[in-house]
């Protein structure tokens, strides 16, 4: 299993509960999921219990990007504030796909507004379709970051949303870190990349490299990264027939 260090060297996944109840887990998220950290359950071969583990913690950096996904995510609402054609917001809490009813939540999804998506409970869809916790219409789009994260964790996490059906794509942002004593002159900023991925029912993956120094590379004046300015049709991403630009997160280093 991969292991990612956090800013204060503290190795992710943690391992903090073993053998907890699907029920205590989920409890436990309702009183402790939106406390800073992010949670992972491992469910063991009975099917009723489960290993509860830390796989990521909250910073500055991660809750900006999230915001800004969001922001970008509203626009098509065009200013509406009340009752919005489409709902746009945090850690709302969804079922695992797989029938476990371990409950989950992304960083931040889109979903349908009960004006053009009826609630499950008044679907006239058989089988009825799934919802959130709150039994509101099921997301259509989960976003998902990750600072302290590890790689894997973030991609597990995408791939387990596409098991549903009612999930048209994820996103997810990775930003890795900062590489220490080198700061942008002008804006004193850090040098740090980051990777984009889109995932798409019945599509490729799609992935875009960025930020303000290339991938792998020490040297952001002679080998300049290729996002190197705003709207560059190469660094957008689709969804849906809309735009959500990459750029959203390099300013957000320092």
């Amino acid at each position: 299993m991969s292991r990612a260090r956090t800013s204060d060297d503290i190795c992710l996944p943690l391992h903090i509960g073993s053998k907890v109840t699907i029920k205590n887990y989920n409890t436990f998220l309702h009183h402790y999921g939106s406390s800073g950290y992010k949670f992972r359950f491992n469910l063991n071969s009975d099917n009723t219990t489960g290993e509860v583990y830390i796989i990521g913690m909250t910073s500055t950096a991660h809750e900006d990007i999230i915001i800004r996904l969001q922001e970008f995510f509203k626009v098509p609402n065009n200013g509406v504030v009340d009752d919005p054609p489409i709902i746009v917001t945090g850690q709302v809490l969804h079922y695992v796909p797989g029938g476990t009813r371990v409950e989950t939540a992304p960083d931040a999804c889109v979903l349908p507004s009960v004006a053009f998506v009826p609630k499950p409970a008044a679907s006239t869809v058989i089988p009825r379709p799934p919802g959130d916790k709150c039994g509101n219409p099921h997301a259509r789009i989960m976003c998902e970051v990750a600072v302290g994260q590890s790689v894997g964790e973030l991609g597990r996490k995408c791939l387990s949303w596409m098991r549903e059906p009612y999930v048209r794509a994820v996103i997810n942002i990775k930003i890795l870190e900062p590489i220490l004593n080198m700061r942008e002159p002008t804006t004193g900023y850090y040098y740090r990349t980051m990777t984009a991925k889109l995932y798409r029912q019945g599509m490729l993956v799609q992935r875009w490299d960025f930020g303000n120094i290339k991938k792998y590379s020490g040297d952001p004046i002679t080998d300049p990264p290729g996002y190197n300015a705003p709207n560059l049709a190469a660094y957008q991403i689709t969804i849906i027939g809309k735009y959500l630009m990459c750029n959203l997160c390099i300013k957000k280093s320092q």
